[in-house]
């Protein structure tokens, strides 16, 4: 009787761990995958679009002619990876945004100067604007400053590359455009084999531990 309540409790421990593991902790279980529907333009003559500080706005349209129609119907989170760079790592400070905006819907994501490495893309994720919704619409992204100070603070590259479109910085349009790409983020709601195995192997392996011996049971 001793060795079916133990093995009733390592029964439920394992469907309990297993269960725990496989639904709670499933996004690591998930298979992602990333599509560049979109990307950068070359970088010709490239140029410093000068520091991100208070008050900095520049504007890059997104023209979604340059996407076949099979790439805009995909279901996923659309990411923007844009270069930028801090100043040789120099030890900036403050906030800048980026802001996605498409017909009457916006996402805007701030992020610490302190974060972005030097000369090097950073993805920015708009979970709250399924690419679905905004293709075709009108849209523009627009980099912010927020609060950086004068010498604390990040710039972007552009490139004279304006196949993707001119931006803009006030009323002033430029011969030049950001440095980006578009992509899309899907992920599959499969739980492959391999997790199913994987989880009850853990389970198994924990529960060997605590599996009573011949001279427990006596």
């Amino acid at each position: 009787m001793k060795f079916l309540n133990s093995f009733s409790i390592f029964f439920l421990w394992i469907t309990g761990f297993s269960i725990f593991i496989f639904f709670f902790l499933g996004d690591a279980y998930s298979e992602k995958y990333e599509y560049i529907i979109l990307a950068p333009p070359e970088i010709l003559k490239p140029t410093p679009a000068g520091e991100i500080t208070t008050g900095f706005q520049l504007e890059q349209p997104v023209d979604w002619n340059l996407i076949s129609d099979s790439k805009l119907n995909q279901k996923g989170t659309l990411c923007i990876d844009l270069i930028l760079a801090n100043y040789n790592d120099r030890k900036n400070s403050g906030t800048f945004s980026m802001d996605l905006r498409a017909g009457h819907m916006s996402q805007e994501i701030l992020l610490n100067a302190n974060a972005v490495h030097d000369n090097d893309y950073q993805r920015f994720c708009f979970n709250a604007l399924p690419l679905r919704d905004i293709a075709h619409k009108s849209t523009t992204l627009t980099l912010k400053g927020v609060d950086s100070p004068p010498g604390k603070a990040i710039t972007a590259w552009m490139t004279s590359d304006i196949t993707r479109g001119h931006a803009r910085r006030g009323n002033q349009e430029l011969d030049k455009s950001l440095v980006f790409s578009i992509s899309v983020m899907t992920e599959s709601n499969k739980k492959p084999i391999w997790a199913i195995v994987l989880t009850v192997l853990c389970g198994l392996s924990i529960s060997v531990l605590f599996w009573p011996t011949r001279s427990g049971l006596r």
